[in-house]
């Protein structure tokens, strides 16, 4: 049995471990888009903030593919499915078959329609490879302006405030949307980034950018005229699901899945936060986003193509620290 697995997060390298401890004959690959081994994406700020090393990052590295017997196959890039002849087509038109597909591609920030014409003058902070190059600009960088909602947003503001940024907070509601479970938890994090000379302009959004010399001018909503060394900015957080194209697999935002994280498409499954599942308090389907999330899926989903019925429970919300703070959020309101 091949079991093929498109993604290299949390999601995909658990599934793979769960394959290979119920079936150890089974033959697995995984093919990752980034040239790394898989890395712990949720401690890219300790990273960022040198707390972390660049090797502490990694927690499966060649030796750990070599000992479960996993192909791991790095910077495959995956352009097609074909569910029909159960095959799929890579970056250069390799063709890899499959008896069992796991699709876990994850979700990716991305750009409305408004801040897409200045993409090359926003920073990204969501990968490995964002942060490498984002910390040989640090030397440079004083002054940060972050557009974001989320918790990501949180994250990264945490990050610069450690670092001794100066920084702009800009949002476009009234106050920002971390989803947080406790108001009260919401209102300490809002004194923190007060305590560190964060500015937070509400009710405004960025419009245009401009780099002059080494920095950015940036023109909002309500005709605000800021300055900053780098603009990190975002819209929303949306699931990486173009691979599933004239797939015949359902879709929403994500690639909808039932409890055993199988899709519509017979002997391929999806995980992590490419996938939505649906709640049966607000009877809608939404994405349990969240490492835990992506690793309990995963192995759902290993389970499902072994033919070990597993069922995954969705969780109302999502615990971790940050600063110090225990912190619980929520996907759905």
């Amino acid at each position: 049995m091949k079991h093929v697995i498109i993604g290299a997060g949390a999601a995909g390298i658990r599934a793979a471990k769960t394959i290979k401890k119920i079936d150890a004959g089974a033959e697995v690959v995984v093919c990752g888009e980034e040239g790394f081994f898989p890395y712990s994406r949720y401690k890219l700020t300790d990273f960022f903030c040198d707390e972390l090393t660049e090797s502490e990052m990694f927690y499966a590295p060649a030796d750990f593919f070599k000992d479960i017997d996993v192909n791991l196959r790095k910077g495959q890039f995956v352009k097609t499915i074909n569910p029909r002849e159960k095959t799929i087509k890579l970056f250069h038109n390799e063709v890899v078959p499959y008896d069992k597909l796991l699709i876990a591609t994850g979700g990716t920030p991305r750009l409305g329609p408004v801040l897409r014409p200045y993409e090359k003058l926003i920073q990204r902070y969501y990968s490995l490879k964002d942060i490498l190059l984002l910390k040989k600009k640090l030397p440079g960088i004083s002054t940060c302006i972050v557009s974001g909602q989320g918790l990501s947003s949180l994250d990264l503001l945490c990050g610069l405030c450690r670092l001794g940024k100066q920084v702009t907070y800009i949002i476009k509601g009234e106050r920002a949307d971390w989803s947080l479970v406790d108001p009260n938890l919401y209102n300490d994090l809002l004194e923190l980034m007060i305590e560190k000379n964060v500015e937070i302009i509400t009710r405004d959004r960025i419009t245009a950018i401009e780099k002059t010399g080494d920095r950015y001018r940036v023109s909002t909503l309500k005709q605000q005229q800021l300055t900053a060394d780098i603009v990190f900015a975002w819209d929303n957080y949306m699931p990486n699901i173009s691979i599933i194209k004239d797939t015949g697999i359902e879709k929403k935002l994500g690639i909808l899945v039932n409890e055993q994280m199988e899709t519509t498409v017979d002997d391929i499954y999806a995980a992590g936060d490419c996938v939505e599942i649906y709640h049966q308090g607000i009877r809608n389907y939404l994405i349990n986003f969240g490492w835990p999330n992506a690793l309990e899926q995963g192995e759902i989903a290993g389970k499902s193509m072994t033919g070990q019925k597993s069922t995954y429970k969705l969780h109302e919300s999502l615990d971790f620290e940050l600063m110090g703070k225990a912190i619980r959020a929520r996907w759905w309101k």
